[in-house]
């Protein structure tokens, strides 16, 4: 194996660890706001702070190759595919951070989120999706890929209900705005994340057949005119 793949392998395995701490800081910050945990909240958004840094490093790698190597064909999607994914992870990794952000406000307003059980199930949703994407990083399974893509709309669907929940659920009345805006905000954050989620599903497919598939539906029918 010449010297790029290599270097290519490295790159793939420091994005899986750094999926992992995305997925950990996700996890962290439902708990935080399910417990009103403000120092595990903290803690949430500290480790933003290393997220990234990876984030910044695995792109600068990324820089570095394409410059040295000129890489083609599988090693040039190998590369596109960490930048792309590499964002993505670093962005879900904010999103998590705003959940944490609202453990406050939820707090001051009483806002009990047993009230709103839609939202856990929101909750629930993401993150089994996010836990099979982070492990699809190092397998490349188009398959499961293909599955998370189908899946967005399900959880489109989840989060549509939430809001509305939220907005006709008569305990909102006795709720702040800020309180109920809190709760906007982190059904937002997780609808986002889910979206993220079929984005790196989507480079995945992309990966492994050179297919670009995102917005394929709205490219067909510009071609076709």
């Amino acid at each position: 194996m010449s010297e790029l793949p290599k270097r290519l392998d490295r790159l793939i395995l420091r994005l899986d660890h750094m999926g992992l701490r995305v997925e950990q800081a996700f996890a962290d910050a439902l708990h935080a706001i399910r417990n009103g945990d403000v120092e595990e909240a903290r803690d949430v958004q500290s480790s933003d702070n290393v997220i990234d840094r990876q984030e910044v490093e695995i792109e600068k790698e990324c820089i570095r190759l394409l410059a040295l190597y000129q890489p083609a064909a599988i090693d040039l999607r190998r590369i596109c595919f960490i930048i792309k994914v590499n964002n993505d992870l670093e962005r879900v990794a904010d999103l998590a951070c705003s959940i944490a952000r609202q453990t406050s406000p939820l707090m001051e307003h009483s806002v009990e989120l047993d009230d709103f059980p839609l939202l856990g199930s929101l909750a629930e949703m993401c993150t089994e999706t996010l836990g099979r994407t982070v492990r699809m990083l190092s397998t490349t399974d188009t398959d499961t890929a293909e599955n998370i893509i189908a899946g967005d709309a399900e959880l489109d669907r989840a989060y549509g209900l939430f809001c509305r929940t939220v907005f006709n659920e008569s305990k909102v009345a006795d709720e702040s705005r800020d309180g109920v805006y809190a709760l906007l905000q982190i059904g937002r954050a997780i609808e986002r994340i889910g979206d993220l989620c079929t984005n790196i599903a989507e480079d995945i497919v992309f990966l492994s057949t050179g297919e670009i598939i995102r917005h394929a539906d709205i490219v067909e029918s510009v071609e076709a005119e």
